[in-house]
């Protein structure tokens, strides 16, 4: 099969731009009267010539090749920067490597994610998806996805769906995903139009079929390629696409591997409504709802019939070009075609970085976050759509320092903040920046995060500035504060309440109960001594009775100590020495009482009395049922600014997960009563290694709030 260089047009050009240099360049004078010396004179510049333009090819190849190295390096540079959240995982979910987006998803530090399962960030009823996701990533080696609920506790948001992209990265043997926030149903709403708009406007075909392989949904890309409408597709199993051009155990082995493996990539050849055959590149992946059934099949494929063809040219140039090596006749022809070749590639090269680039600028257009380029004078070198919305488009170049420094609407001199952070990142006095600030705009004022990071190649440098719009945080934030503000003075509030009703219960049945049940003795023991020789027998019944109503006066006095405890009314100090020795009573556990300065108690208001005397009695009651301790030492101190209290056990201690269950009832009260007045708890570990620690302190009135 001849090739396209095979006319012999290329030597003939080159010889002709030779011929047009030689005469250019001074001859070197041969003897006049030898015509065969100056025709071999000739011929050797010529050669010479046509060797120096060779020469210059692979030159300018390895530029074009250093070129693109530049760019690699750069685009990897971007990945820590890029805005969506990037992660690695091995097999057993720990999380290997993370980017600033991923960090910011979780809201945490990068070394506190390093090394941690990324299952931990995931809703206790998604574990077992999640696992089953995981193990199939990595069984499978093809792409998979899945939409997880986060837990709680990350970033404070309930309920909190991510979508996850995951692959297998076989050089690291980790699996990578790209993990993008859905938000709340509205978020998730606005995502999945965003969503049908980017399929709308692709390239490549898409066609979504349920779990009996039937079509629902086709991409317009899907009619461009094969021809057929979505309503002469959809209902269709797809394999109406294929004409017959592939045996039954093509498609068996295909379903075998959706099965097994997760998901299925390769070509194959189908035929258009027109009847011709065109070869495509599919990648078939499973849609799985919550339980792990597969619910749907995504399909995405694209018309590689051009490139097949252009393969198939290339390899049959390259079999002539190495058929032409063994002719040294050919030598200057084959010469000639690898000069074409390399000036194609070249172009081609020059090409997909134009493509690259033309696709990282619309990347950035795409995002809602304002994202700005500037070069080291603080100029703005490319600006996304959402910044240029924000701000106007201006008639000439945006020096972004200098409408930082003097735009009004920066609130709080938050404009000249931001430009500081961008100079020292110029400077190269710090990798990032990033800053909260609030501008005025026409809706009103906008609060928004700014983060700076620079890149450096072998190009100039680069600074990008991406802002996100953080009002609604900000707004919720706030909310959030204030009404646990409220929720603490409402817990006060119902605290004090609660413990006027007991002081009033306690002294409603002194008063009451007790008179009637030390009249009701009296009389029972008088009845006791009249009858004790007269009848024997009711003198017994009568001593039962008594021995009954005595036992009564116990559990009512005991049932007046739970709810306040008398000693309340000789003092703080008093109510604590009853319930240490009420404690030691009950328990047979030692409990020492330190006091380091009795006239602390005389600074105490009598709100603070109620609040520490409930503190000391919940944690006795917690050392007595769950610590196992066989020592207790309470210690009370105290400054000018505030009263210090230290309960410590020998016990078995607490751990940081048993704090954090739901049912800590016991220290959540103490939490809350401590922080209502001020004050500041921490459940640590004594001194001495073993056990539990509480410390509290809570300032006096008039004073100004401790140290914490």
């Amino acid at each position: 099969m001849n090739g396209p260089f095979d006319d012999g047009s290329m030597p003939a050009r080159l010889r002709a731009q030779a011929e047009q240099v030689a005469q250019q360049r001074q001859p070197i004078p041969p003897p006049q009267s030898n015509e065969d010396v100056m025709r071999q004179t000739h011929e050797l510049q010529i050669k010479q010539i046509e060797l120096e333009m060779q020469s210059a090819a692979p030159g300018e190849l390895e530029q074009m090749r250093t070129e693109f190295e530049s760019r690699r390096d750069l685009y990897a540079q971007l990945y820590e920067q890029a805005p969506v959240s990037y992660f690695s995982v091995a097999r057993e979910s720990i999380i290997t490597r993370v980017n600033v987006a991923a960090c910011g998803l979780l809201q945490r530090d990068k070394s506190q994610l390093l090394g941690r399962r990324f299952e931990q960030f995931v809703a206790p009823q998604a574990h077992g998806v999640f696992r089953r996701f995981l193990d199939a990533v990595f069984s499978s080696g093809a792409r998979q996805v899945l939409e997880v609920q986060l837990f709680e506790g990350v970033a404070c948001r309930t309920g909190r769906m991510v979508r996850i992209e995951a692959n297998v990265d076989a050089a690291s043997a980790t699996a990578r995903m790209l993990v993008m926030d859905l938000g709340d149903e509205h978020a998730r709403e606005s995502a999945l139009q965003r969503a049908f708009v980017i399929l709308d406007s692709i390239r490549e075909g898409v066609l979504v079929t349920d779990s009996g392989n039937r079509i629902i949904s086709v991409n317009p890309a899907f009619t461009t390629i094969t021809g057929y409408q979505a309503e002469e597709a959809i209902g269709r199993d797809p394999s109406f696409l294929g004409g017959g051009t592939h045996l039954p155990h093509f498609y068996e082995a295909m379903w075998r591997s959706l099965h097994q493996n997760g998901s299925w990539y390769g070509e194959l050849v189908n035929r258009r409504k027109s009847g011709e055959r065109f070869v495509e590149s599919l990648s078939i992946t499973p849609m799985r709802n919550q339980d792990g059934a597969i619910s749907h099949f995504v399909g995405v494929f694209s018309d590689i019939t051009e490139r097949k063809l252009a393969e198939a040219d290339l390899r049959e140039l390259h079999r002539e070009l190495d058929q032409r090596v063994i002719d040294r006749t050919a030598e200057l022809l084959r010469a000639n075609q690898h000069l074409q070749l390399e000036v194609h590639q070249r172009e081609r090269a020059q090409e997909a970085l134009r493509d690259a680039e033309r696709f990282f600028h619309a990347t950035i257009d795409s995002l809602t976050d304002r994202v700005l380029v500037l070069d080291r004078s603080g100029c703005v070198v490319h600006a996304n759509q959402a910044c240029l919305a924000f701000v106007g488009r201006t008639s000439r170049p945006l020096q972004y320092l200098e409408f930082c420094e003097t735009d009004p609407r920066w609130q709080r001199s938050a404009g000249r903040e931001l430009a500081a952070g961008i100079r020292s990142v110029i400077a190269g006095t710090a990798d990032t920046f990033a800053l909260e600030y609030e501008f005025a705009t026409r809706a009103g004022p906008r609060w928004s995060q700014a983060r700076i990071s620079r890149f450096l190649g072998e190009e100039p440098l680069r600074v990008v500035v991406a802002h996100t719009d953080i009002t609604e945080r900000k707004l919720m934030d706030g909310a959030l504060r204030q009404s646990h503000a409220q929720l603490r003075q409402l817990a006060l509030h119902l605290e004090t309440a609660k413990e006027d009703e007991r002081k009033r219960i306690s002294r409603d049945i002194h008063d009451e109960l007790g008179q009637n049940l030390l009249a009701l003795r009296i009389d029972i023991s008088m009845l006791s001594a009249r009858t004790e020789g007269t009848h024997p027998r009711l003198h017994r019944r009568v001593g039962a009775v008594l021995s009954n109503v005595d036992t009564t006066i116990k559990s009512v006095r005991g049932i007046m100590n739970e709810l306040r405890p008398m000693a309340l009314d000789l003092g703080l100090q008093a109510a604590i020495e009853w319930q240490v020795g009420d404690f030691r009573k009950r328990s047979g556990v030692a409990c020492r009482l330190l006091i380091r300065d009795e006239a602390l108690f005389a600074a105490i208001g009598s709100q603070v009395e109620i609040v520490l005397f409930r503190i000391v009695q919940e944690a006795l009651s917690n050392v007595m049922r769950h610590a196992q301790a066989s020592q207790v030492e309470i210690e009370l101190s105290s400054d000018a600014c505030a009263v210090y209290v230290a309960i410590s056990d020998n016990g078995i201690g607490i751990t940081p997960q048993q704090q954090r269950k739901k049912q800590c009832f016991g220290l959540i009260g103490i939490a809350e009563r401590v922080t209502a007045l001020g004050g500041h708890f921490e459940v640590g570990m004594p001194a001495s290694g073993t056990g539990c620690r509480l410390s509290l302190q809570i300032p006096l009135p008039g004073a100004g709030r401790p140290a914490a």
